[in-house]
């Protein structure tokens, strides 16, 4: 059922810039670009809020930023931006603060380092039309136009590229593009993990919310791309982080299991024998040549090892890994 609005609908777009420090800028030069043009083809007013740690990035930086970005932002009628700055505040926080201080009934989630494709606004909004009390996620996956990328878009956690266009439910998607009603998640907020995690807190937040009968879906048709790591330290240091937070996620009160360690490495095996199938069945999706193979697999297979070793580490040495890898 379509609804219509009777004044004209306010919309948030929540962008954290954690991500485009790690990334370099070059995607969120192209991200904002994506935003301004297909905003300005809507009726709906929209602002964007970009949150950041001025410990990290200064507000000048980004204010020049934007103008070098998109030079005719301030005279756009429907959209504004506003810079704010969350001291200490990371990824998750961020994400809360933005719901508590956007104005909009209906707020979007984007990672400063995603790159929507043409008409992913449009569409991701239609759905909302159609599920107005649900979660609607767009379809990210892992930008393929360099070697590293193939790896990572084929042995990931993300999605394969996909030519799908339909709109489906699902009971996972993904904090980096999504869209939600502003009080849905002002009632359910990202919730602060313990145990030292920086990732994880979304599997979480979408658990608790099925359980009280939130629908998700994920539209297969807006798409946007998501960058691999940046470089081998940045690949080092996120498979450690992502193999202490996926062993510590079996310590949280929603995945709780009676051997964690035993669960972890299992999924540890799991995700390694991903590698050589996806690797053979899916390489065409990628583009993947015969001869970068030994490439992307002996890649993905390290990062695994090192996924191994963050999720041991943090079994046996708790308290030192709670404050190393933050991403």
């Amino acid at each position: 059922m379509k609804i219509t609005y009777q004044t004209q609908m306010v919309v948030s777009i929540i962008l954290e810039w954690e991500n485009a420090i790690l990334s370099e800028l070059d995607r969120t030069e192209a991200l904002l670009q994506q935003v301004f043009q297909q905003t300005q083809s809507r009726f709906e007013k929209f602002e964007v809020l970009i949150l950041h740690n001025e410990a990290q990035v200064s507000q000048l930086f980004i204010w020049d930023f934007l103008k070098k970005a998109i030079p005719g932002f301030l005279e756009a009628v429907n959209l504004n931006f506003q810079v704010v700055d969350l001291k200490g505040a990371h990824y998750f926080e961020l994400k809360n603060k933005g719901a508590e201080l956007a104005s909009g009934e209906v707020l979007i989630f984007l990672d400063s380092d995603i790159i929507p494709q043409e008409n992913w606004l449009s569409l991701i909004l239609e759905a909302h039309d159609d599920y107005p009390n649900a979660l609607i996620s767009g379809h990210s996956y892992i930008d393929y136009s360099t070697l590293v990328g193939k790896a990572f878009a084929l042995a990931w956690f993300f999605p394969l590229p996909s030519d799908q266009s339909d709109v489906l439910p699902v009971d996972l998607i993904f904090s980096n593009n999504f869209l939600a009603p502003r009080t849905l998640m002002l009632e359910n907020p990202y919730p602060l993990l313990r145990h030292g995690i920086t990732r994880g807190a979304d599997v979480i937040l979408w658990k608790r919310l099925i359980s009280k009968g939130v629908p998700l879906y994920v539209h297969h048709g807006a798409k946007a791309s998501h960058p691999s790591p940046n470089g081998i330290q940045h690949i080092v240091t996120r498979a450690l982080a992502e193999g202490r937070d996926e062993y510590r996620k079996f310590l949280e009160p929603e995945f709780l299991v009676a051997k964690p360690l035993q669960k972890f490495l299992r999924l540890g095996l799991f995700r390694s024998k991903k590698v050589l199938r996806s690797n053979f069945k899916n390489g065409n999706q990628v583009e993947l040549k015969w001869y970068e193979m030994p490439v992307t697999i002996s890649l993905m297979l390290f990062y695994y090892q090192l996924y191994l070793l963050g999720g041991i580490l943090a079994a046996l040495f708790p308290k030192f890994t709670q404050s190393k890898w933050q991403i």
